[in-house]
């Protein structure tokens, strides 16, 4: 069943289909998870959870051991994925250079280091979510030797970047020509029942869910609340996620904008019920781990409701659903 599904996402690709590949990799990641444990572990230290819950982004000291020779087709997603360890994050690390084939010069950077030991120093949103785990617990701060695959098991990634070194590639955020983001009812219906448990330990925060959760969607994003939350490096906005027709899904959540890329220009100036046609990714949203954590003392049934997320935008449509 496994080999079957690899082929059917291998003829997509060569195929350029960008409906058969998403369809494709769903299959795959369904039939893995047949064969995998459903749960992934993972602990995260709450200096670190603390530090970024209102952060957008981070930069991080990357030594780069694995990279893809070349960007994955358009049809997949159009990304370029690199391998290896940073000290700041302290977990397996994958980094992914949006919009890549547009990006040869960041690619060459990556290149340079390659498999050397030296390291870059890399910016971009930082992203926990459960999509390519494998079947040991995420521990931060455990030793980590050198990464063996340009794509290993991994729940940490900075993606998309915004800089490596000193070249700023911010123009990356922006809709992927010919790739088919999730479908945001059925997206959404996952990410609202995936069920989360948290542990609070010593110095920990242990976040048991599900393996294998879809990692991106395109949906309208309808303003909620016109008072924006402005950070150092983005801005945070209340907001409704709709279907393309319009159709309420989720009421308020948190979306999360890198500053001076295109999807947070757009957003700026916008006031209560305003809408986007936007392209997101999901990732743990933090500020609600650290509310559950410190509420459970009073209320111990905070510890176990649904998946804490919150929706990364990295491209904004241009037509005006």
């Amino acid at each position: 069943m496994s080999a079957a599904a690899a082929l059917f996402l291998l003829l997509a690709v060569l195929q350029g289909c960008a409906y058969f590949s998403r369809e494709a990799n769903i299959v795959y990641m369904k039939v893995d998870a047949l064969f995998s444990a459903r749960d992934i572990e993972i602990e995260i230290n709450t200096s670190f959870l603390e530090k970024y819950k209102n952060k957008v982004t981070i930069t991080a000291t990357f030594t780069v051991d694995k990279a893809m020779q070349n960007p994955i087709g358009r049809s997949l997603d159009g990304d370029l994925h690199f391998a290896g360890r940073a000290p700041e994050i302290a977990l397996p690390l994958v980094g992914e250079i949006a919009n890549a084939a547009s990006e040869k010069p960041a690619i060459d950077l990556v290149h340079s280091v390659e498999g050397t030991g030296r390291s870059l120093k890399v910016s971009g949103a930082w992203r926990i979510w459960p999509e390519h785990p494998g079947s040991a617990p995420e521990d931060q701060g455990m030793p980590l030797a050198p990464m063996d695959s340009k794509s290993p098991d991994h729940v940490f990634e900075i993606h998309p970047i915004t800089r490596i070194n000193n070249l700023e590639i911010l123009d990356t955020f922006r809709p992927v020509e010919g790739f088919l983001p999730g479908n945001a009812h059925s997206t959404f219906e996952i990410f609202q029942g995936t069920e989360c448990r948290l542990t609070a330990e010593p110095g920990k925060v242990k976040i048991v869910t599900r393996k294998g959760l879809y990692n991106d969607v395109e949906f309208l994003l309808e303003v909620a609340d016109s008072r924006q939350i402005e950070v150092p490096d983005g801005r945070f906005v209340f907001a409704s996620a709709m279907d393309l027709d319009g159709n309420l899904l989720v009421k308020q959540l948190r979306m999360v904008f890198v500053r001076d890329t295109p999807p947070e220009k757009a957003v700026r100036l916008l006031k209560k019920g305003a809408r986007l046609h936007v392209f997101g990714l999901p990732r743990l949203d933090f500020e609600e781990i650290s509310r559950r954590v410190k509420g459970s003392q009073k209320d111990p049934a905070l510890l176990l409701k649904s998946l804490p997320y919150e929706i990364m935008i990295i491209g904004v449509y241009k037509d005006a659903k």
